[in-house]
């Protein structure tokens, strides 16, 4: 799927100039990104954090941006899909179509030329620009191949991660819902702060009904060690009425491995 494009870091450097091109939604999302750890969020991620409703504007805004691309420099060789049409997505990025969304990663020349260009970009980066290309480019190199493999599935939401939790947790961990179809795996700390070990563990994940995942992935809700359910301050109740959460609901069970994960949530993650 990560086919390579040929645009140099200094073509990228072109192209970040051209305000016809990179226009500056394009930049946010760009520089959201290379804030982001492993220069990688999911859409949805990308969209909250930027104030948009709904990721539907970057469905529109990331293909235009390559579009205006490829008509300027025609002799760029985009990735293609396996019916010969273009994979706009993925001329900015790498990453991986999902059901549960598109994984956004920055391409590592792209991520190279945006501190150059824009020189603010990195002020919050704890390593050097190229040390976290190179962390980029060999992350998973290191695993053992099932480890790999399974960390890839785990992350666009079809593999071991789902499976495991489901095995646990035999339905939703807050309603019991044994709908298995609609139920959403959540990670508790986030994919981005996790190790590799902890992105697999299944005391790191909650299967949840999809109102009570997006709220949890949100912020909007969080939970006690002991499973109370909290919720933020800044859903309003006729919206708590609207999805159906009530104050009184609660983890199913709690373990000891659950509780580090869960206080993660609630000092990084919840808003309260």
């Amino acid at each position: 799927m990560n086919e390579s494009v040929n645009i140099s870091t200094e073509l990228w450097k072109e192209i970040l100039q051209d305000k016809e091109i990179s226009t500056e939604p394009v930049i946010q999302i760009l520089s959201f990104l290379f804030n982001s750890d492993g220069y990688s969020a999911s859409g949805g991620e990308v969209a909250f954090a930027l104030n948009y409703k709904h990721h539907a504007p970057l469905n529109r805004i990331i293909p235009d941006f390559s579009k205006r691309i490829l008509k300027k420099y025609p002799f760029i060789d985009p990735p293609h899909r396996g019916n010969g049409t273009i994979r706009y997505w993925h001329v900015p990025f790498l990453g991986t179509d999902s059901e549960d969304g598109f994984v956004w990663i920055l391409r590592p020349e792209l991520a190279e030329a945006l501190p150059q260009v824009f020189q603010n970009i990195s002020k919050d980066k704890k390593l050097t620009v190229l040390q976290e290309i190179e962390k980029l480019k060999h992350s998973y190199e290191t695993l053992q191949e099932t480890t790999r493999e399974a960390v890839i599935q785990s992350r666009i939401g079809q593999g071991q991660f789902r499976t495991s939790l489901i095995g646990y947790w035999q339905g939703c961990s807050v309603s019991g819902c044994s709908q298995f179809e609609i139920l959403k795996a959540s990670h508790i700390k986030p994919w981005r702060y996790s190790t590799n070990e902890e992105r697999l563990d299944v005391f790191n994940g909650l299967l949840l009904l999809p109102n009570l995942d997006t709220c949890f992935d949100s912020g909007l809700i969080s939970f006690e060690d002991d499973g109370k359910i909290m919720i933020s301050n800044k859903l309003s109740e006729a919206t708590v009425l609207q999805l159906g959460i009530d104050p009184n609901l609660k983890l199913s069970q709690v373990e000891e491995k659950h509780k580090g994960y869960l206080r993660f949530h609630r000092e990084n993650i919840f808003r309260p």
